[in-house]
């Protein structure tokens, strides 16, 4: 049999994959013609086959030796080789088959011999000669298909190239750094981040990365085989920020850039994108924008970004156990930095973000220098900025300003509503977002921000415990598994104090803070309105966890770290405007409050009030009415304290949301209070004192179980309904094991045989009354002794 028989036959075994005969046929064909580079190729193919590499490489080898321009013998020699892990081999085999293939004028095999060196070099690491190999296949004549995914495979490889290089620059840095101690000693993070950030910013280089992925944006969309490079795209927008100093212009520009690229990749042809970034980049930049630009009125003053990293190292430093508790010394607190220069500027929307018309932050700085306060000047924590006027002609003045001041709310709410355009983009992303991807954290956020939003939206109606409970199930759930929402973590702190979580808002509030430093470090902008915020919910935790020290440290450090005017992240985290500055005077109003100082928290409500009537703060909320009210209450001023509840209750209905059910609760049940002492009408009318303590029990509050007391006292001693002060008495005491007047009030009742009570009900309500009276005499000589052994305590340390 000739020799091109035994070789069709060798074929032909081996294209039915029976490799052991096509190998009998190729030996028997050397046989006969020890030096035809077929045969060898052939008894090499199929050892190869067959598991044999060494046969192989050595029949390959004798192949090339027969015939060295023979391009199939090469491919096997190549194939081998790559798949042996000899990948230095086999890259010199391709560039042999490629001046081959050149020779020979094969254009189609060229484009494979340029591709698979490509991926040689990419397994040797050698991406910068991928990266060449690549760019000269892109020059040849390819379909669309093809030239689409050697534009893949380039970025993927320039990608490799970008990485190598940046790591590179960043072990120079390190070494360039120890070798001149006396610098400033940046870390690995920042070294990094800062490379990242100028390597994202060179643009111009035409034959980079950048021009590669703009390409492929140009010609696809972010469907799930090309997202990533879309992804890549917009991150090279996000990384760019990082080349520019915090809070400045340029930086604003650079980030307005980003938050179109965000758009346009959400916006996407043929169905839209198909990832969750750019909703989260979106919703990240239009948090930061929020920082920034926020509402008119400003609660901090900003002189240099130092300042605002200040407040972020009271949460860096120490342990959990200690963070925003003992904080910096006195000297630091009464020399508190300046903070001057308002950075606000109206909201727009996201079809004017040009950078070109984005206003100068430096303008803005230098139009709102402020002076620092001198330490004799902090007198934020006395309260005696209004020390000898009349409160009576106070009073009698914003009664009569009402009115105007009404007014002026309702134009600053069309005013807000007109420059809401930033809040309504962010809604409407949270809300796509939860629509596609209901598996993403960032989607339980911004489900539960706009429930949050509906919920507390009605006019009005005050926010309900049992729908707080809800948009805390769906923040809480988004938050654990990671969303990067500054909203989320806000809303989430204040959603759990105002539903009297304590601990747990106190646990949030310090977690939020921590991810916030840890977003800093990153090289994001400091959200320092949002770590105001949750340090006033901690300071606010601590009083109610009766941690009163560390409670009034906090709330004195942000009395003084800020100035009248509403904080930002209001409108982004779905609640009102809420003024810092007014929340840490009440805060130490209420710390002494429970400390017995009566004086010291009135002077504190009469300065809110006072600034408020005076224009040189924000309105007074509901809340400095009512609790200034009650002081005045207890002074025995009726009639004014009556008015300033009044004046609570028609601020709270405007205000809404400002106010929660509790709250409410707690307005009409000091109302039903005083109308109680006034007597006369206001006791006897069922439409006064009644109808309050009546509203009072509607709510799940901190004094549900004291309305019910009082509205049975009312049944009792005014309507004379003893059945229905029996009902009332008894929710009392299933709300309160310690309200012992209840308890007696229907001891009392069965006694004189105006009610029945069974006789185990009876014998139960005896023993309570009989073990709380036990009780509250044990507590009472405990205090006495505490108060003796500390004070005898402190003058033996004293006198050592």
């Amino acid at each position: 049999m000739s020799v091109e028989n035994l070789l069709r036959e060798s074929e032909s075994c081996f294209e039915s994959n029976d490799f052991s005969g096509s190998l009998e046929k190729a030996e028997k064909a050397l046989e006969a013609e020890p030096k035809s580079a077929v045969a060898h190729y052939r008894a090499g193919k199929a050892a190869y086959c067959s598991g044999d590499v060494r046969r192989a490489k050595a029949e390959y080898r004798l192949a090339i030796v027969s015939d060295s321009s023979n391009l199939p013998v090469w491919e096997g020699m190549a194939e081998l080789q790559m798949a042996n892990g000899e990948v230095a081999e086999a890259q010199q085999t391709f560039e042999q088959l490629l001046r081959l293939a050149m020779k020979s004028g094969d254009a189609l095999k060229q484009r494979e011999y340029l591709w698979r060196s490509a991926e040689a070099f990419d397994r040797l690491g050698e991406f910068s000669d991928a990266e060449e190999q690549l760019k000269v296949l892109l020059d040849m004549d390819l379909t669309k298909e093809q030239y689409l995914e050697t534009l893949c495979h380039l970025a993927d490889i320039q990608v490799k190239v970008e990485e190598q290089r940046m790591e590179q620059t960043v072990h120079q840095t390190i070494a360039a750094q120890g070798k001149n101690p006396g610098n400033l000693i940046r870390s690995v993070t920042s070294i990094r981040l800062g490379v990242d950030a100028e390597r994202a910013d060179e643009q111009d280089n035409e034959d980079g990365l950048a021009e590669t992925l703009k390409e492929i944006v140009k010609r696809t969309v972010p469907s799930p085989v090309y997202a990533k490079y879309h992804e890549q795209h917009l991150q090279r927008f996000l990384s760019k920020l990082g080349a520019y100093t915090p809070r400045s212009a340029l930086r604003q520009d650079k980030r307005a850039e980003a938050l179109k690229e965000c758009v346009k990749m959400i916006n996407a042809p043929g169905g839209g994108c198909c990832t969750v970034f750019p909703y989260e980049a979106a919703i990240w930049l239009l948090e930061e924008q929020e920082e920034l630009v926020g509402t008119n009125k400003r609660s901090i003053n900003r002189s240099s970004t130092a300042s605002c990293t200040n407040l972020h190292r009271l949460v860096s430093k120490g342990s959990r156990s200690n963070l925003l508790v003992r904080g910096p010394s006195k000297v630091n607190l009464l020399a508190r930095p300046s903070f001057s220069g308002t950075l606000s500027t109206s909201r727009r929307s996201l079809d004017e973000l040009p950078a070109n018309n984005l206003q100068s932050m430096q303008d803005l700085q230098s139009a709102g220098r402020q002076q620092s306060p001198s330490p004799q000047q902090l007198n934020w924590y006395r309260g005696d900025s209004i020390r000898g006027v009349d409160r009576e002609f106070i009073y009698k003045v914003m009664r009569e300003h009402e009115e105007d001041a009404a007014a002026v709310r309702q134009v600053q709410a069309a005013v807000a509503t007109k420059e809401g355009r930033a809040l309504s983009k962010a809604e409407e992303f949270g809300r796509r977002l939860a629509h596609q991807f209901p598996w993403s954290p960032a989607a339980s956020v911004a489900v539960g921000l706009a429930l949050r939003r509906k919920y507390h939206g009605h006019s009005g109606a005050p926010s309900l415990a049992g729908h707080r409970k809800q948009i805390i199930k769906n923040l809480k759930h988004g938050i654990e598994r990671g969303a990067n929402s500054a909203a989320g973590w806000k809303a989430l702190a204040e959603l759990q104090y105002q539903n009297r979580q304590f601990q747990e808002a106190y646990d949030t509030s310090v977690s939020g803070l921590e991810w916030s430093v840890k977003r800093r470090r990153s090289g994001h902008e400091t959200l320092t309105n949002f770590a105001l915020a949750l340090r006033l919910v901690v300071a606010q935790c601590l009083r109610r966890l009766e941690r009163l020290e560390e409670a009034e440290y906090n709330f004195q450090v942000l009395a003084g770290w800020t100035t009248e005017g509403d904080s930002a992240f209001n409108e982004l985290s779905a609640s009102s405007p809420l003024s810092i500055r007014q929340q840490a005077l009440r805060g130490i109003a209420k710390v002494a409050l429970e400390r017995g100082d009566k004086q010291a928290a009135r002077h504190q409500y009469e300065r809110i009030l006072g600034k408020a009537l005076i224009g040189q703060g924000p309105p007074a909320a509901h809340w400095a009415h009512s609790e200034y009210a009650w002081l005045l209450f207890e002074d025995g001023n009726l009639e004014l304290a009556k008015q300033q509840l009044e004046t609570a209750l028609r601020s709270a209905q405007r205000e809404s949301m400002l106010i929660t059910d509790s709250e409410l609760a707690e307005v009409h049940y000091k109302l039903g209070r005083i109308c109680w002492t006034m007597g006369g009408n206001q006791l006897t009318d069922p439409n006064q004192a009644r109808a309050h303590f009546e509203a009072a029990t509607q709510h799940d509050s901190e004094v549900q179980a004291l309305a019910f007391q009082w509205l049975g006292r009312w049944y009792e001693e005014i309507d004379q309904d003893y059945q229905q002060a029996q009902h009332c008495y008894e929710r009392a005491v299933a709300l309160d094991d310690d309200d012992i007047i209840a308890s007696e009030a229907l001891e009392k009742l069965k006694a004189q045989g105006k009610i029945t009570l069974s006789p185990a009900h009876s014998t139960r309500l005896a023993d309570r009354i009989a073990a709380k009276k036990a009780s509250a005499k044990n507590q009472a000589k405990n205090s006495t002794a505490i108060s003796r052994i500390r004070y005898e305590g402190a003058l033996e340390r004293a006198l050592s």
